[in-house]
């Protein structure tokens, strides 16, 4: 690799992350670890796109809110949109919550979700789209991005889970990668389908009466499922393949 390439793939990778105080998930070491998963997503993350143009007129929600992981968000929508598609990160509203709760959200969670890298907080990503908004007349696919916190919070969202029911519902590409699976088992779209997640959730997809795989990637259908940040090349290429269809 000649050194313009290197510190061009350097630059982009410190884009990603940043230096961790504590236990978190890294960018640099994931994408260049030694192993068949780690060379694919290294290739996703730092490859050039092939066209442009792929996904041209495609639109597609990453539906989301704050502990988002942001390899796994980031990397989906910057492969995305560099193949041509528009992405929209939807998120449910920040409304008040009952004193006793003793809730605390800043001022910037009214338009933005907070990624997570594990247990270390990220960057801010700014929301394109509320879930009480969104329709799914409207996009050609949905995505469930995991970190443990966001889809835990985002199971409650009846918004979120009546527009991925309908994404599902009307045939389009509905895809969950690590912990957003858990969106899936509330909505209660899991029931004798194929399925995979994170391995400590996998117990979870059962419970939801799904078939649980233990592979990179399970398509049942118009159901995407994955495991872990390695795996989102291949998520991503089921869903591509789908709206190439």
């Amino acid at each position: 690799m000649n050194a313009p390439i290197q510190k061009a793939s350097f630059n982009r990778m410190q884009e990603l992350m940043s230096t961790s105080p504590v236990p978190s998930i890294s960018t640099e070491l994931l994408a260049t670890a030694d192993g068949e998963l780690n060379r694919e997503l290294n290739a996703f993350l730092f490859d050039p796109p092939s066209n442009t143009s792929l996904l041209k007129g495609k639109k597609i929600a990453i539906c989301c809110t704050n502990g988002v992981e942001e390899v796994e968000i980031l990397g989906a929508q910057r492969w995305l949109s560099e193949h041509g598609a528009t992405v929209h990160v939807v998120s449910p509203r920040i409304g008040d919550f009952h004193p006793t709760l003793g809730l605390r959200f800043p001022p910037l969670t009214k338009t933005h979700v907070l990624a997570i890298r594990l247990m270390e907080n990220a960057g801010w990503l700014k929301i394109d789209c509320y879930t009480d908004e969104a329709k799914a007349e409207n996009y050609d696919a949905v995505i469930l991005p995991g970190g443990c916190w966001n889809p835990d919070a985002l199971r409650m969202d009846d918004h979120a889970k009546a527009f991925v029911t309908a994404m599902h519902a009307k045939g389009k590409p509905t895809c969950a990668i690590c912990h957003g699976q858990w969106v899936l088992v509330s909505a209660d779209l899991l029931k004798g389908k194929k399925a995979t997640a994170v391995w400590n959730i996998q117990v979870d997809l059962k419970n939801a009466g799904a078939t649980v795989l233990d592979e990179p990637c399970v398509v049942d259908g118009n159901l995407i499922t994955a495991r872990f940040p390695y795996d989102l090349p291949r998520m991503v290429k089921a869903l591509t393949e789908q709206l190439l269809k």
